[in-house]
């Protein structure tokens, strides 16, 4: 497969983590609809963002977020005391110097800062609802609640900034750097959450040297080294390892097999900026039509990246 949809239709109803089959309208996929909302809203603050220090808790609160969608998706337990203390020091610190409310749109960090608020507000509100409902945990709508004060702080803070803001395509890059693949694999990660799939995700450079390999929680060991070959076989023939598959079999690859790191399962994709190959991106952990959604997807990904 080598399209972001299966054609097959699921009338309404997806899969969690906890393999139950669950209506769209379910007040746990809103909830998990808002929280992802929220990450993606947090995403474009970074572009934005030219404090590193603010950056870098930004994508902290990114991947968190990531683990709180797994709970709230029927996965392990990952609010526990001390998160909503960690929230409140990171609130302490952007708010030093507080000189009271203010209308957002100082400068555009500010802006998305406190448009991003207003969702972890609307997700807390949601979040109280399941609780009421017994879905999700008291601890957890504590730290939602909290994260909706750092990210005020954080817009009150970026609003002091006084650095020109980042103009559209500044932030874009011709190689595949380390903060960019981290990006690309929160995206994917995120996704699969979507699809009840724990990835394994792979990232090479142009020269196909890894950048990064990230495994998600209980993903399969097996994975590591498939994603991996998945990326640098992408890289090498500088195409979708799914198009491999199709051109070995009479295509321009008759007869090409695996070996050498060459793995012919859906599942890699180039990586592109502006016409050139940069990397590649190799997915294992669902099944070979998951592994080529998620692949295409971060290459999707990655191009709607150079347009905003």
């Amino acid at each position: 497969m080598d399209k972001l949809y299966t054609g097959a239709g699921d009338k309404g109803y997806t899969s969690t983590l906890s393999q139950r089959r669950i209506s769209k309208t379910d007040i746990i996929i809103e909830l998990l609809g808002t929280l992802d909302e929220l990450s993606a809203a947090l995403g474009v603050c970074v572009v934005h963002i030219s404090d590193d220090k603010l950056k870098k808790d930004i994508n902290a609160i990114q991947i968190k977020l990531i683990e709180v969608m797994g709970e709230v998706a029927g996965g392990k337990t990952s609010v526990i005391d001390e998160c909503p203390c960690a929230l409140e020091r990171m609130c302490d610190k952007y708010s030093k110097g507080f000189e009271g409310f203010t209308i957002s749109g100082k400068n555009a960090a500010s802006a998305y800062l406190s448009l991003a608020r207003t969702i972890a507000r609307r997700a807390e509100r949601i979040a109280v609802k399941a609780g009421q409902l017994g879905r999700v945990k008291p601890q957890l709508l504590i730290w939602l609640n909290r994260l909706s004060d750092v990210i005020y702080a954080m817009s009150q803070y970026a609003a002091k900034d006084k650095t020109p803001p980042v103009k559209p395509g500044e932030y874009q890059t011709d190689i595949m750097s380390l903060s960019l693949a981290k990006e690309i694999s929160l995206a994917v990660e995120q996704y699969a959450m979507t699809l009840g799939v724990r990835p394994v995700v792979a990232i090479v450079d142009a020269g196909a040297n890894t950048v990064l390999l990230h495994a998600s929680d209980d993903s399969y060991i097996a994975s590591r080294k498939i994603a991996s070959d998945k990326a640098y076989t992408a890289v090498a023939l500088k195409m979708p390892t799914i198009t491999a598959l199709k051109e070995s079999r009479g295509g321009a690859l008759d007869g090409l097999g695996q070996g050498d790191g060459i793995c012919l399962l859906g599942g890699g994709e180039p990586l592109i900026v502006e016409g050139r190959i940069i990397g590649a991106v190799g997915v294992s952990g669902g099944s070979a039509e998951q592994d080529t959604q998620l692949a295409h997807f971060a290459a999707e990904y990655l191009l709607r990246r150079q347009t905003v």
